[in-house]
Formats: C-alpha cells, structure tokens, sequence
C-alpha cells in the first residue's frame, strides 16, 4: 500500500471551492487526460453513486468511481478501480480564519509498485494529483477575484 497527501489553499469561500470542485464537467481545464465522463448510478455525488471516468494518458482505460462520503462543502471520500489498482481518496474543505479555503486530498493506493505505461502508479497519482490540485486551486481564486 502507498498513501499519498496533497493541499492547496485558494482565496475561495468554501461554498465557491466546492463548486467548482464538483463540477465534474470542469475537469478537462484541471488536467488534459480525461476522456468521457458520465454518472453511471445514482444522483451524482451521492453516497452509492457511480461515476465512469475514461483516462486517456498514459494509457486508456476506464476508471470506476464510487462515492463513500459527501458532505458538501465539507468533505467526499470515493473508491476507484481500474487495472486492479485500487486508489481510496478523500478530500477536505477548510475555511480559513484569514479568508479562503484550504482544499486537503489524501488517500491510499494498493498495491504499491504497480507499473502503468512504464511509471509506478504511485508517481503518476502523485504527478496528477499536483498539476489537477494546483490548476483547480488557480481557477477558484480567478473566481473569487471577479466575484463568481
């Protein structure tokens, strides 16, 4: 198993970080791998609620989303699958006593030293994972500075 941590802080409210987060039909501005997206059960975000998430790079593949929390404007937690990794991830929404959000993600892979396109998936969650977190976090404050 491998776990893995990452978190912004954006001049958003909470209410404006999530969102923007839960936007799913947004994250092609996040990160450029994503292919088709669809809510394949349930009311999206939803605990039980499914998501498909089509990866195009490194390699293709369909990833299968679960949500196991949502709070919203607190927290989501979610369980997916894909290449017989399993990846659990949750993700945090603090407001900030100076103003803003702090935007949390943490989670764990197994297994660990799994190879995909050449790269663990360790380092291609982490890769991600940082390019996706940093690109969200610019779009949040870009909106909180016009006043989305």
């Amino acid at each position: 198993m491998h776990t893995f941590e990452y978190a912004v802080t954006t001049k958003a409210t909470p209410a404006l970080t999530w969102e923007v987060y839960t936007n799913w039909k947004m994250w092609h501005t996040f990160a450029n791998i994503y292919g088709r997206m669809h809510w394949q059960h349930g009311e999206p975000w939803s605990i039980g609620s499914r998501m498909e998430i089509e990866i195009l790079k490194p390699v293709k593949v369909v990833v299968d989303h679960l949500i196991v929390n949502c709070r919203p404007g607190r927290d989501l937690g979610w369980i997916d699958r894909a290449l017989g990794i399993t990846m659990h991830q949750w993700v945090e929404f603090e407001e900030q006593a100076s103003g803003g959000t702090r935007v949390r993600t943490w989670g764990e892979i197994k297994p660990a030293r799994v190879a995909v396109a050449g790269r663990t998936a360790e380092y291609l969650v982490g890769v991600f994972t940082e390019t996706w977190y940093e690109n969200f976090r610019s779009m949040c404050d870009e909106f909180a500075e016009v006043g989305v």
